[in-house]
């Protein structure tokens, strides 16, 4: 696994992680009102097996109401969002019997849009079309001043996300902000959590986060723990493919030498070039069946003129 694709699951991780600690005040910005969670909600659509990124039961102006969050992360066109968003609308509708809200955090929105705005998509190019409507939030069209004064302190840790946020005095207010708020050390260090991997994933340069954050004030979050702990264990798991890797590697080698007294430097290099797991495993189950020169020295022509992989990289 890539470090992007790392730094993009903390990153998605983070915002749910943000949501489920305050979700009154993330979705009442989103809403622009006052919210009362009644409770959480499955975020599997039924029938589906697609998760959405949040989803809630909530109160407002005495009546109940479902709140769908989607975090639109990926550069997607607006009639496949709409697509998705209407799709959750009626499988949740089905399930829970009162009216869906959908507000959708699109993350790569304009500095020139506005913060919060009312969107009606429709699906179809002529015909009887469909209209999907749904809120959107635009953290990119206010800058991280804007955030420390106006949104609540529970966004705060998002600061990355505005137009401006990528920069060490934004980062260094908000890391005092935060500092300053009344709540428990763990809940600070969770909101710090937040604050790192989101701007890291906004590519602001590691060295201002080090600045700021020492791993032992992160590892008081619950969150970082859990990221942390999920990348030590996928690095082991790499770890241990490497080794078998190069274990099947050297042994294809020491049995062609030991058939055909030696191994020319073609099929050396080209057996240690070899990264597909498949590929490397069954040349090795042929070389424990060679039995005598000949076979060895076809497996050898087989590695030889065998195509390279390639190996897919993660985006």
């Amino acid at each position: 696994m890539s470090a992007t694709l790392c730094a993009m699951e903390s990153f998605d991780r983070s915002l749910k992680h943000l949501l489920a600690l305050a979700p009154n005040e993330v979705l009442g910005f989103g809403l622009g009102k006052q919210v009362q969670v009644i409770r959480a909600v499955s975020p599997t659509l039924p029938g589906r097996g697609r998760e959405v990124d949040g989803c809630y039961l909530i109160e407002s102006g005495g009546q109940a109401l479902v709140i769908h969050v989607e975090f639109h992360r990926r550069h997607q066109a607006q009639e496949a969002l709409a697509i998705d968003v209407a799709e959750a609308q009626l499988r949740l509708y089905r399930r829970e019997s009162v009216p869906v809200v959908s507000l959708v955090w699109d993350l790569y929105g304009r500095a020139d849009e506005p913060v919060t705005s009312e969107r009606e998509v429709v699906i179809g190019p002529s015909g009887p079309r469909l209209r999907c409507h749904f809120r959107r939030v635009n953290l990119r069209g206010m800058t991280w001043r804007e955030l420390l004064s106006g949104a609540p302190p529970s966004l705060w840790s998002l600061v990355a996300l505005t137009r401006d946020g990528q920069n060490q005095e934004a980062l260094r207010d908000t890391y005092d902000a935060i500092a300053r708020r009344s709540l428990p050390d763990s809940a600070k260090a969770d909101h710090l959590a937040v604050l790192w991997f989101v701007a890291e994933a906004e590519q602001v340069p590691i060295q201002w986060l080090l600045a700021l954050l020492s791993r032992e004030k992160l590892m008081q979050s619950t969150l970082y723990q859990q990221i942390f702990s999920e990348g030590e264990a996928r690095g082991e798991a790499r770890g241990e493919v490497r080794g078998r890797l190069k274990h099947e590697a050297d042994a294809i080698q020491r049995v062609l030498a030991a058939r055909l007294g030696f191994v020319d430097l073609d099929v050396r290099q080209r057996v240690r070039a070899e990264t597909d797991e498949l590929c490397l495993s069954e040349w090795y189950q042929e070389a424990l069946l060679c039995t005598d020169a000949e076979s060895a020295k076809r497996l050898a022509d087989k590695i030889r003129h065998a195509p390279v992989s390639i190996t897919p990289t993660a985006e």
